[in-house]
């Protein structure tokens, strides 16, 4: 269907952009009044909200002052449970480790009222290194087998409710991983062990049946006094491999191995798309 006579491209994106940014402003101020800059909060809503007649300069910084200085960029990346890295590292001293990424690709009837999208990881150590052994001509080497096995095409993991396990922990390898079938296990492992060229040993593989059913729609129930989804347990949906980063002892940012597509990593030894 062709655009309509006189379509105005900014003024469709402001207003689309401004109808999605002040319904969740109102959301977040819901209990401050409209138009009063009397006082901080109520300042803060309307400083906040966009107008029709903002420049594009102005759209962007109320966004800022909402999603960033208002709320500390946390609608930027969602809450974990987690450690800084200096205070994990001085606990202990560990061998390097390899993190792979997977994600399930966007689908807005899927995704658009609220469920997130499945991830996936999978870690294991390099027992043969250490901080100080492992060089960066180990990662450029490591970068290339894992671009070459998981970015090109891009691996696609089936996660599903049965779990298979993998344990060699003389080569670094407790891989407990969720799955759709025992074929989609055994093949998603041999592809981690071929990074290191290490066979497929059947001594420490495990695969885990089980006649459980476990519902795409559990319901709802009360938290902090609003009605809210209950988390779907072992989702299944397919992830997409998307990067793998080496986590070195010692080193608070990890050392960005293989990118797939739009991720926004920096300084990537091998970027794919």
């Amino acid at each position: 269907m062709p655009l309509p006579e006189g379509f105005d491209e900014w003024e469709n994106l402001q207003d689309i952009i401004r109808l999605e940014h002040n319904k969740a402003v109102q959301a977040y101020f819901k209990n401050q009044p409209d138009n009063d800059v009397s006082d901080p909060k109520p300042r803060l809503k309307h400083s906040c909200l966009m107008k029709d007649s903002d420049t594009s300069t102005m759209t962007l910084m109320r966004m800022w002052l909402f999603e960033v200085t208002v709320g500390h960029a946390q609608a930027l990346q969602r809450p974990v449970y987690g450690v800084p890295v200096y205070d994990a590292q001085t606990d202990r001293t560990f061998k390097p480790q390899i993190k792979l990424y997977f994600l399930e690709a966007y689908n807005h009837e899927t995704h658009g009222d609220g469920l997130p999208q499945l991830e996936g990881e999978i870690t294991f150590r390099l027992m043969t290194e250490s901080s100080e052994t492992i060089s960066r001509s180990d990662a450029e080497r490591l970068a290339r087998n894992i671009k070459n096995i998981f970015a090109t095409p891009p691996l696609i993991w089936s996660k599903g409710h049965f779990k298979a396990t993998y344990t060699d922990e003389n080569r670094g390898y407790n891989l407990r991983l969720l799955v759709s079938s025992k074929a989609e296990a055994e093949s998603t492992i041999r592809s981690v062990l071929e990074i290191q060229e290490h066979p497929f040993d059947r001594d420490f593989f495990q695969y885990i049946e089980n006649d459980r059913t476990y519902s795409s729609s559990p319901g709802t129930h009360r938290v902090y006094g609003r009605t809210v989804k209950k988390p779907i347990k072992r989702r299944r949906a397919d992830v997409k491999f998307r990067y793998a980063q080496l986590l070195i002892w010692g080193q608070p940012n990890p050392v960005n191995l293989v990118s797939v597509g739009g991720t926004r990593l920096r300084s990537v030894i091998e970027r794919v798309g």
